[in-house]
């Protein structure tokens, strides 16, 4: 690699991008995942399928909002690289975290029409 690819990789590390975009999505993930959890113990404690579905609601919206974190950092190693998702790759990843999303969000709608 050249020195200004280096260059342009170390300064993708470094940037307050993406250490803001690492935290956002980190404190969306752990959010989601307590919301998640107390849904679940809520539907432990009292039985009702409801907080089940609320529970699974929000796994799949949390999911859907850490995709493209772990797709970044995970398959395309923005950290290394410097590069990030750009044309259909970048539609194909928003379709895939918008229909995680759409997913958990139809779960709330079926859950509080059974109230």
């Amino acid at each position: 690699m050249s020195s200004v690819g280096e260059a342009a990789v170390l300064q993708t590390v470094q940037s307050p991008e993406v250490w803001l975009f690492t935290v956002i999505n980190l404190l969306t993930f752990a959010l989601g995942l307590l919301l998640t959890v107390i849904a679940f113990q809520a539907y432990r404690r009292e039985g009702i399928r409801t907080f089940l579905l609320v529970s699974a609601g929000f796994s799949f919206v949390t999911i859907g909002t850490i995709i493209e974190m772990v797709y970044e950092f995970g398959v395309n190693d923005a950290l290394n690289t410097g590069l990030t998702a750009f044309g259909r790759e970048l539609y194909l990843l928003r379709t895939v975290e918008g229909l995680f999303i759409a997913l958990g969000l139809l779960l709330f709608v079926h859950s509080l029409r059974k109230i």
